[in-house]
C-alpha cells in the first residue's frame, strides 16, 4: 500500500510535456483581422474597405430583407475564411470609403477576397451606382452593372 502511495506521489510529480507548436497556434489570424462585414475589415489596427467588391449590408443599414439576409450569408462566408487563414495581404488603392476608410484589395492566404465574394455570389463589383453599390433590393438581373453572376445564387441542386 506504501509503494502504491509513493508510484503515485512520484506520477503526480511527472511534467507532462508541452503540446506541439500547432496546438498552441490556434488556425487562423486571431486577433489579426476583425471582420465588420463581409467587405470590411480592422486589419492590423487599420481600417480597410474591400475596393473590388461590394457586399449587401446587415441590419440596421440593409435596404430589405433579402440584402440582410444575403449580408448574414456573406458575413458567415468570410468568417470562415478568416479562421481558415493563415496569412492575409492588403494591397492599398490609393482611394477610401465614405467612411474614410482605405479601399484595397485583400487577400487570404494569396487568395484575393473580394474576388472570391463575387465569384460565389456573395458581393457585387463596385459600380458607378451612388457609393458604388450594388442594389440587392432589385429584382437580379445578370445585365444589372456590378451583379454577381445568377447561377451562383440559385440553389438548384447542381452543385
Amino acid at each position: 500500500m506504501l509503494a502504491l502511495s509513493m508510484a503515485t506521489a512520484l506520477t503526480a510529480c511527472h511534467k507532462t510535456p508541452d503540446p506541439p507548436a500547432s496546438v498552441l497556434q490556434p488556425p487562423g489570424l486571431g486577433d489579426r483581422v476583425r471582420v465588420l462585414g463581409a467587405d470590411a475589415f480592422v486589419i492590423d489596427g487599420r481600417h480597410v474597405r474591400l475596393a473590388n467588391a461590394y457586399a449587401p449590408q446587415g441590419v440596421p443599414d440593409a435596404r430589405c430583407w433579402a440584402e440582410a439576409s444575403a449580408s448574414k450569408l456573406a458575413n458567415d462566408w468570410v468568417r470562415a475564411k478568416v479562421r481558415e487563414a493563415r496569412a492575409v495581404t492588403v494591397e492599398p488603392t490609393g482611394g477610401v470609403d465614405e467612411y474614410h476608410r482605405d479601399l484595397a484589395h485583400v487577400g487570404f492566404d494569396g487568395a484575393d477576397l473580394g474576388q472570391a465574394l463575387f465569384e460565389a455570389g456573395l458581393a457585387g463589383r463596385r459600380t458607378d451606382a451612388p457609393n458604388g453599390r450594388f442594389s440587392w433590393c432589385d429584382p437580379i438581373s445578370g445585365r444589372a452593372t456590378g451583379a454577381p453572376a445568377v447561377g451562383t445564387l440559385l440553389d438548384n441542386g447542381t452543385r
